[in-house]
């Protein structure tokens, strides 16, 4: 039976040498070597099938450097990338490495067409109406007659970033009631964004066609906050039964699974001691995902005798043990390690 990984890493500020990673600071190329040597280990030691990164920046051709750089590094070699075409205003995109050539890729951009088309914006700003930064989706065949289809997206930070002189130059509001204005308009751009992939993916799950889905990335919430549940899709009471909802819902392997019989029977692949992927004021947080559709798990009969195609899920958080950040976004600047630990998890297919 053929085996299939996947990996997911906001590598954090991913720029080549002399990028401006933030104002009045670039990225030097010790820092950047430095980086990519980080990286190429711990990518070597997981060896994933299929790399999904958050955070690289700089224009098209300074991502895709970077992703060769990294490739050329890699021992088993990632020949095929693809690169989201719509990075924020930071210049900062999602994209992929793979070891299997990519059949079919698009963009997610725009918002969902509909009530969620646009949301607000500051009083001095216009809607907004699309992704901060564009989601990114690849399609691979990793076995024959076995289709993946792979969305990897970066929803709006939690860092709320206050208007001061006409840009966004403040991490501190200079009042109660511009924090309350700041953190509702950034949530609702974050459910925006989410909302709007799950949209996407509904039409294209619910075709059919025994396409297999997996959506990972950098969601900047939690498994249980509202922005997180609306990529699930319909509510799911036990995931070893099969219902109508199954063909568009997504099961979130760094999340317990329901099964029959309460929480104390949920199903876990995630070890207990690695549930975070970032820490944040001291306090451990896991926002760092891996959804997967129903037929990755496995097939109903074998899931009531607990068999299951999921292998194993992983988030690797020794890497980040003491790296707890703040709000302060130019403290990290030329870190080689990334403030976000690398998860993964493997299936087979």
């Amino acid at each position: 039976m053929a085996g299939f990984k996947v990996m997911s890493w906001n590598v954090e500020n991913l720029f080549q040498p002399g990028g401006e990673v933030s104002p009045g600071k670039v990225m030097q190329v010790s820092e950047y070597e430095a980086k990519l040597e980080y990286l190429t280990g711990v990518i070597s030691d997981v060896a994933p099938d299929v790399l999904a990164l958050q955070e690289l920046g700089g224009d098209e051709a300074a991502v895709e450097k970077s992703l060769t750089d990294l490739s050329n590094r890699l021992p088993d070699g990632y020949p095929h990338l693809a690169m989201s075409n719509h990075p924020d205003g930071r210049s900062i995109r999602v994209a992929f490495l793979s070891k299997q050539p990519i059949v079919e890729r698009d963009d997610v951009v725009a918002f969902a067409d509909g009530e969620l088309s646009q949301v607000a914006n500051w009083a001095s700003r216009p809607p907004v109406k699309r992704l901060g930064r564009g989601a990114l989706r690849i399609d691979v065949e990793p076995a024959q007659g076995v289709r993946v289809r792979l969305v990897t997206l970066h929803l709006k930070s939690k860092l709320i970033t206050y208007l001061s002189n006409g840009d966004f130059t403040r991490f501190s509001p200079t009042d109660e009631n511009e924090r309350a204005i700041g953190a509702g308009l950034a949530l609702l751009r974050r459910t925006a964004e989410a909302a709007t992939v799950r949209i996407y993916l509904n039409d294209l799950m619910t075709a059919g066609g025994g396409v297999h889905t997996v959506v990972l990335g950098d969601l900047n919430d939690e498994p249980k906050a509202a922005t997180s549940q609306l990529l699930v899709g319909p509510e799911e009471k036990d995931v070893t039964s099969q219902d109508k909802g199954d063909t568009a819902r997504l099961h979130n392997l760094m999340a317990a699974l329901p099964r029959r019989g309460g929480m104390e029977n949920d199903k876990w692949f995630l070890p207990e001691g690695e549930r975070f992927t970032r820490i944040y004021e001291g306090q451990g947080e896991l926002i760092d995902h891996i959804y997967v559709s129903k037929g990755l798990l496995g097939e109903t009969k074998d899931l009531k005798a607990d068999q299951w195609r999921v292998r194993e899920v992983r988030s690797l958080v020794d890497g980040i043990r003491g790296e707890s950040v703040g709000n302060n976004a130019g403290a990290r600047v030329g870190k080689e390690q990334p403030d976000h630990a690398p998860v993964y998890a493997s299936f087979d297919l």
